[in-house]
């Protein structure tokens, strides 16, 4: 009565609709149901050795007379399911296992949905309604050609993103900064642009085109403390030694210099009377920066006060006089020279 192939598709769509049915595999339930039901489609259409499938859709004659395309529109729709949700569960365990990028699982699940719903929409087409599929491609390519032309700065948007996550210079968490000095937080990466929270919460939407051309740099990679670097300029005078000797007592009692590392001192350059020095600390990560300096700053300019060390220029005291004033001083001199009354006879 059936053949080889439907007791198999038969026996293996009972297995798995009874694995959907048991307590255990809960991830797996949607599998096991979706391939069942498709075997079980697959198992009822009708062939010649089929005479079950032969009565439900009519084919000789006598019988319940189905709808045979709404069967083959299920089948490749449900098809091209069961092939998406097997590559997201493939994503999910292999290229992203820790789920820190759900952005760019997402960006590549949907890239392959969108192919294999394209590949199950043109098999409805020829293998369902029979219709020649050379009109059908050369219509989908006018079409496209047009759609390319319309939106290629979107186009150019996605495929950037594209290249980002397959690159990942950056991910979520990340704290980057552009050429253009914009810096923050990279909260999502998805199709068409990547949002940064600023120092001040704000967000910040880029295109993923304009992100792929310009220099980024990752102040979260690689792992591990974060340099911070004060600039400042201390007049001539005072001997070099003594103001890095300072600064290094000024970060040696910092609470925020990550633990084992040392901060370093240095001058680095002249600039007229005064000479720029740096003080280089290290930070557990780069969020602390705004606090950390902020209390670096503090301690350097109380360690600076106490030794009297002046940053910057020095003070110069600068005399305001009156233009009264200043004619009379410049008149003294010269009536100063002048003979006296005596002294002319």
């Amino acid at each position: 009565m059936f053949g080889f192939l439907e007791i198999s598709l038969l026996s293996i769509a009972g297995v798995l609709l009874l694995l959907r049915v048991l307590p255990y595999g809960r991830l797996y339930r949607p599998f096991f149901a979706g391939g069942g039901v498709l075997l079980l489609i697959t198992a009822l259409f009708p062939r010649t050795d089929n005479p079950i499938g032969q009565f439900l859709f009519g084919t000789t004659g006598s019988g319940l007379r189905l709808p045979r395309e709404m069967f083959g529109i299920v089948w490749w729709i449900l098809g091209a399911w069961l092939c998406k949700s097997l590559l997201d569960l493939v994503l999910t365990r292999t290229f992203f296992p820790d789920n820190d990028e759900p952005h760019a699982r997402r960006l590549f699940a949907d890239l392959a949905s969108g192919l294999i719903y394209v590949l199950a929409f043109v098999g409805i087409i020829g293998v369902v309604f029979k219709e020649p599929l050379s009109t059908f491609l050369a219509t989908s390519g006018v079409v496209a050609i047009v759609l390319g032309l319309a939106l290629q700065n979107t186009l150019g948007d996605v495929l950037s993103g594209l290249a980002i996550n397959i690159e990942r210079p950056f991910g979520a968490g990340d704290w980057i900064t552009l050429t253009d000095h914009t810096s923050g937080q990279v909260m999502q990466v998805n199709w068409r642009a990547t949002r940064i929270r600023t120092w001040a919460h704000d967000i910040v939407v880029i295109p993923n085109s304009v992100i792929s051309k310009s220099i980024v740099t990752n102040h979260s990679r690689p792992k591990g403390p974060h340099r911070c670097i004060i600039r400042l300029r201390v007049d001539l005078a005072v001997a070099p030694s003594r103001v890095i000797e300072a600064l290094k007592v000024a970060a040696a009692g910092s609470p925020d210099v990550a633990h084992g590392t040392i901060p370093q001192a240095y001058a680095c350059a002249f600039s007229d009377s005064l000479v720029w020095y740096e003080l280089a600390f290290a930070l557990d990560s780069f969020a602390l920066t705004p606090d950390a300096k902020s209390g670096m700053l503090g301690r350097v300019a109380d360690t600076f006060r106490n030794l009297g060390i002046h940053i910057g220029t020095p003070p110069t005291d600068v005399r305001i006089i009156q233009r009264g004033d200043l004619a009379v001083a410049t008149r003294a001199p010269h009536i100063a020279t002048l003979p006296k009354p005596n002294e002319r006879r």
